[in-house]
């Protein structure tokens, strides 16, 4: 397992700080427990229990992870288009730390940079802050950008290890389906992003993400190959004709 408790908290990023292909949590198909307890920006408490009954769209985030940023004005407009469903960022660790923005070390710091995360990116949904130890982000996928889909008897409809809107909006127009593809291919994914919003962690964070490019590059090709040839072993022989 990538990321234990004594290095979640990782001072630079690099890319043992992760392990593709590791998701943990309630995948398509399961019940999720909604047995945590999270944060708001004013520091009350907000109990995942509260969203019983309700469709829910959970994505995981930080004010310097790219990827996340991305879908922020995407978001805006399902969350428009799905007046319904109840919407939630849950504020993780920093994506890419440095001078900037470094690992909260307490909860009020964490909150401080959920604040600049709200006003930097103009972010409309409401945003719960995990705990500095990372309960929820343990539990629930160790990425920094991972999305559920929640029907209101709390079963998981589709889960990814990396989220994006438009795969949001297709699961949410056809909401009877249970979608299992959860690894969602991102090279290329946000390039005109990655340089400022790396930034807000500084200038120390940028370069360790380019130091480690090829790396990241590497990695991500090698999870992409090995889930498509997986899907093509297992596909029906009919199916494959």
């Amino acid at each position: 397992m990538a990321a234990r408790d004594e290095t979640y908290n990782y001072p630079r990023f690099k890319m043992s700080n992760y392990e593709l292909g590791y998701f943990p949590g309630p995948k398509a198909g399961e019940d999720v427990d909604y047995d945590y307890t999270l944060t708001d920006l004013d520091g009350n408490t907000v109990q995942l229990s509260d969203y019983k009954g309700k469709w829910l769209v959970i994505e995981s985030g930080s004010l310097t992870c790219p990827m996340y940023v991305k879908n922020v004005k995407r978001f805006a407009a399902l969350q428009e288009k799905y007046s319904d469903v109840e919407w939630l960022v849950v504020y993780v660790r920093e994506a890419h730390p440095g001078e900037r923005a470094h690992q909260a070390t307490t909860i009020e710091e964490k909150i401080a940079y959920a604040k600049r995360n709200r006003d930097d990116y103009n972010e409309a949904r409401k945003i719960a802050v995990d705990d500095v130890k990372g309960t929820w982000h343990h539990n629930w996928g160790l990425l920094p950008n991972t999305v559920y889909v929640i029907n209101p008897d709390g079963k998981v409809v589709y889960r990814a290890d990396w989220s994006f809107a438009h795969n949001v909006d297709r699961v949410l127009s056809n909401r009877d389906e249970i979608d299992t593809n959860e690894h969602v291919v991102i090279i290329g994914a946000a390039p005109w992003i990655t340089i400022p919003v790396t930034l807000k962690g500084g200038w120390i964070a940028l370069y360790d993400i380019f130091k480690v490019l090829p790396k990241v590059f590497y990695e991500h090709f090698k999870l992409d190959i090995q889930t498509w040839w997986n899907k093509r072993k297992n596909k029906p022989a009919a199916a494959a004709e």
